[in-house]
């Protein structure tokens, strides 16, 4: 079975604070979805998305 993360899961797996996490959800920047009123992250997509985001860093200093 794949790890799902909450949002207070994630802020630690990321080491970033709650508001940071949910700017990223609100600005639907972040793999997520909803059981009911609650939010969740498969980690395995939050990896990837991780990647994603380190991969646009090196294209952003290759272009400088």
């Amino acid at each position: 079975m794949e790890e799902v993360l909450n949002v207070k899961e994630l802020t630690k797996y990321l080491r970033c604070s709650d508001s940071t996490v949910r700017k990223l959800i609100k600005n639907k920047e972040i793999p997520n979805f909803r059981i009911a009123n609650r939010i969740y992250f498969k980690k395995a997509l939050i990896d990837m998305w991780i990647q994603n985001q380190c991969m646009r860093s090196v294209e952003v200093m290759n272009n400088d």
